[in-house]
């Protein structure tokens, strides 16, 4: 062994069998620990606000996960009374929080005294809405009132419905489940009922904790892209419906029957059809050109139709109603 190594080694026999300072040992590694310590504890603590940050923005989606249904802008509604309800076709005086799955369209409307949201989704969390289908109504309306049957409509399947009580809102309410659909008919105000009905592979209890949402101190406008500032002799407003997609549509009715201003979005492309006039198409009173369209192919009994091309909008009538009826309407439409 060379001499540089006896001596080494005889240096480490030597502080091995002699006494050990502990304080002085404690106070050389003391602060290297405590560095090492703290290292530790920042590493944890940042890792449990990162954690915490993925639950705060998971949490709302995992709990009380939702989507929010499309709609005209929310205006509040300080005093809602049953008075008011239904009372003007241009206004829904409720609306509803997030619904338990996507919802890829809605309608928002009034019509003859009856409040209305009509929607459809899929329960797949798929953006084309490729999956199973739910649709759904939630209704305001006075308590006497009650839906005229469809004669059109296919029979339901037999069900046996079976009924139970809830609470929505602090309200007592009743909800009765059979097949596929599921209703929550329930009082939010003295005189004025509300009803939801849900169809499709929605769980009860996902309806009756969305019905749950419901709130009278916010309500829409129906406010489509135009309005009828002139209406048939006789005639009122009695309903305005506006979807998500931008249609929207006014219901102008009298004894002498019906109106309907249909309202899409953009402009119609084709235009007016060429050769349909030899000269210039005809204008309404406001200066939009107009087509006379033909109104015997529907199964509705139209008796006058006729586009606007630009702004795009659609107008018929039904009863006694006739193509002068509409034209009135038409001259009296502006933009919103």
């Amino acid at each position: 062994m060379s001499t540089d190594l006896k001596a080494l080694r005889g240096a480490l026999l030597a502080r091995a069998e002699g006494d050990t300072d502990a304080e002085a040992l404690l106070a050389r590694i003391g602060p290297a620990y405590r560095r090492r310590r703290g290292r530790r504890i920042v590493g944890a603590a940042t890792a449990a606000v990162a954690v915490a940050a993925l639950v705060v923005m998971l949490v709302p989606r995992l709990l009380f996960g939702g989507y929010a249904l499309p709609a005209p802008p929310s205006v509040p509604i300080p005093s809602p009374a049953a008075a008011t309800i239904g009372a003007d076709p241009r206004m829904v005086h409720f609306d509803v929080g997030e619904f338990p799955y996507r919802v890829m369209s809605t309608e928002w409307a009034v019509e003859d005294g009856v409040e209305r949201l009509s929607m459809w989704g899929s329960t797949d969390d798929n953006p084309q809405g490729e999956g199973r289908k739910f649709f759904a109504d939630l209704t305001l309306a006075a308590e006497t009132w009650s839906a005229t049957p469809n004669p059109t409509a296919l029979p339901e399947a037999p069900r046996q419905p079976r009924s139970e009580p809830a609470t929505v809102g602090g309200q007592p309410a009743l909800v009765v489940t059979g097949g596929d659909s599921t209703s929550v008919t329930w009082s939010p105000i003295a005189g004025i009922r509300a009803e939801l009905s849900v169809r499709g592979p929605v769980p009860t209890a996902k309806s009756v904790a969305f019905a749950g949402t419901f709130s009278l101190d916010r309500g829409h406008q129906c406010t489509p892209l135009l309005q009828p500032d002139v209406l048939p002799p006789g005639g009122h407003l009695a309903g305005c419906s506006i979807r998500s997609n931008g249609l929207g549509q006014y219901i102008i009715r009298s004894d002498n029957g019906t109106i309907t201003v249909a309202i899409p979005t953009g402009v119609f492309d084709l235009g007016i059809s060429p050769g349909a006039y030899p000269g210039a198409p005809p204008t309404l009173a406001n200066g939009w050109p107009y087509q006379e369209l033909d109104a015997s192919a529907n199964t509705q009994h139209w008796t006058a139709y006729i586009r606007v091309p630009d702004p795009w909008v659609e107008i018929w009538a039904q009863g006694t109603y006739g193509l002068p009826d509409v034209l009135l309407v038409g001259g009296g439409l502006r933009r919103s």
